[in-house]
């Protein structure tokens, strides 16, 4: 029997992975005092979201993989505010949901919302790992890579 799960991982400045368990993703996700990551106090950390698919709860391929910035406050709580503005701009970004709402372009104006949109999504909201660092947080994702959890 197959299902899937989601991983979860902050990657520090010296590229150290740190696995993060789904229940205190969710509690950092609410920006409470009651979670917080005091180790990334006021910094900005990447993020591996990473999808996989289960075989008797053993995980055994990567079906998806995400990498996103997380902004935290100088107490280590996560920067909420910070959260919100990335989620506008990727969907500013998007191809097909966005271009509902975004004014159609007319015959000789390019309309270039969703272009800038695009390229603040890929600096300001996403990030592209070396590919050592993808292959080790993809490895851990499926536990052939030892990582320290948070």
């Amino acid at each position: 029997m197959s299902s899937a799960s989601v991983r979860y991982f902050i990657i520090t400045d010296e590229s150290e992975i740190f696995r993060v368990s789904i229940n205190k993703f969710k509690r950092l996700l609410k920006a409470t005092s009651e979670e917080k990551l005091e180790r990334f106090a006021g910094k900005r950390v990447r993020v591996a979201e990473i999808c996989v698919k289960l075989e008797n709860r053993k995980p055994i391929e990567v079906i998806r993989a995400i990498y996103y910035y997380l902004h935290f406050n100088e107490k280590g709580i996560l920067d909420e505010e910070y959260l919100i503005k990335s989620r506008d701009i990727v969907f500013a970004a998007g191809d097909e949901i966005s271009s509902i709402f975004i004014e159609k372009e007319q015959r000789n104006v390019i309309n270039a919302q969703q272009e800038f949109a695009k390229r603040q999504r890929d600096h300001a909201v996403w990030w592209k790992p070396n590919m050592q660092l993808e292959r080790n947080i993809l490895d851990a994702s499926i536990d052939e890579f030892k990582c320290k959890s948070l």
